[in-house]
């Protein structure tokens, strides 16, 4: 019955604080190995209004896999011109701070965060972390699908460019 919703919980009230909704693509899924980030996505989300907003593409070094290009829309010529992991990774860390940070399958995500603090000697990664993906699983036990997708189907969740609630 042990369900890793929150990684590094703290007594804060989450809904009470600035926090982190973030989302990586990648060059494949091993965080461990020769994959790497490509897209760093997020948004910090005060009161339930996005307050700020990151967005930055990465130059991994070597051509992409064409599945990678087919599911993320990011191409080689996208990222010719961008900067490497390591300095973009150290300018997310800085943005988000110890805010809390929040992801759909935080697992997945939060294997790249740490291994690129590991890979570029930036210290421990300690941010609590909510993952979207277990909380709907653990919610919605008896729904098939807990992808974003199904998830705002669900629940009529739809926001305007600003971030507001429709």
């Amino acid at each position: 019955d042990a369900v890793n919703i929150v990684l590094r919980p703290n007594n804060e009230v989450m809904l009470d604080q600035t926090y982190v909704v973030f989302d990586f693509e990648t060059t494949g899924f091993n965080a461990g190995g020769a994959d790497s980030i490509i897209e760093i996505g997020a948004v910090k989300i005060k009161d339930g209004m996005i307050i700020e907003k990151y967005d930055e593409l990465i130059n991994p070094g070597r051509p992409l896999p064409e599945k990678i290009v087919e599911v993320t829309n990011i191409t080689d010529n996208m990222l010719a011109d961008k900067d490497n992991e390591e300095n973009a990774v150290k300018r997310f860390i800085e943005w988000m701070g110890d805010l809390p940070l929040v992801a759909h399958n935080a697992k997945f995500d939060t294997s790249f965060i740490k291994m690129a603090y590991q890979k570029y000697n930036l210290g421990e990664f300690t941010n609590p972390v909510i993952d979207t993906l277990e909380l709907s699983r653990a919610l919605d036990k008896g729904e098939a699908r807990h992808s974003l997708s199904a998830i705002t189907k669900r629940y009529n969740v739809d926001f305007d460019e600003e971030g507001h609630h429709r």
